[in-house]
């Protein structure tokens, strides 16, 4: 990891930080859009030398929104199942139902973007590859 971290100021295909055993490398900051990735490496010692291994990852904002996103539509779910089901049992029109079909939809479209948004990073990914690749 010493040689990834000395080498690392000089990089011109990235940037990043390096400390202890850990890495983040990032696309620079001209290149950078909201799908960019990040890729985290970790040196791990073995018993024929070090082994990294490495992860890309969405930047933290994209993924947190991700989740919130997630976590919000399965909320909706929730409530709206729930309460379309008690407006069922009264025997009132069971409106709320009407939530299970748009979250399915909603679902449908963030799990689209996310696959295009990992396609239209993936020459980043492969860029990002590359500088690891001359940093080591």
């Amino acid at each position: 990891m010493e040689g990834l971290r000395d080498r690392l100021p000089n990089c011109p295909n990235c940037t990043g930080v390096s400390v202890g055993r850990h890495a983040e490398l990032f696309v620079p900051e001209a290149d950078q859009r909201l799908w960019s990735p990040w890729l985290s490496v970790t040196a791990d010692e073995a018993d024929d030398g070090t082994v990294l291994r490495g992860r890309f990852a969405p930047h933290p904002s994209v993924w947190t929104f991700y989740l919130f996103l997630s976590f919000g539509l399965g909320f909706a779910l929730l409530v709206g199942t729930a309460w379309g089901y008690a407006q069922w049992v009264t025997e009132t029109t069971p409106w709320a139902l009407i939530v299970i079909p748009l979250v399915l939809v909603l679902g449908i479209a963030l799990y689209l973007a996310s696959q295009i948004g990992q396609r239209l990073g993936s020459e980043q990914m492969i860029q990002l590859r590359a500088a690891l690749d001359e940093l080591t």
